[in-house]
């Protein structure tokens, strides 16, 4: 598994970690409903796309193990 492929996967889970804080603050402390939501949708977007590419790089894994 190259180390590119772990460091992208490790940024868009970065990414959606500090959007769900800032959704968080947004919403503890009343600043903007809507924003709030926004944020935590995008948050949700960058963890999908986090799963997602978690799942491309195992399989790919398990591809290279097994020589399928």
């Amino acid at each position: 598994m190259p180390i590119v492929d772990i460091t992208g996967l490790l940024r868009f889970a970065g990414v959606a970690f500090i959007l769900g804080f800032i959704a968080l603050f947004f919403k503890k402390f009343d600043v903007g409903k809507e924003i709030s939501e926004l944020v935590m949708l995008a948050g949700y977007v960058y963890m999908l796309v986090f799963i997602v590419q978690l799942i491309e790089v195992l399989m790919t894994s398990l591809r290279t193990i097994f020589m399928l």
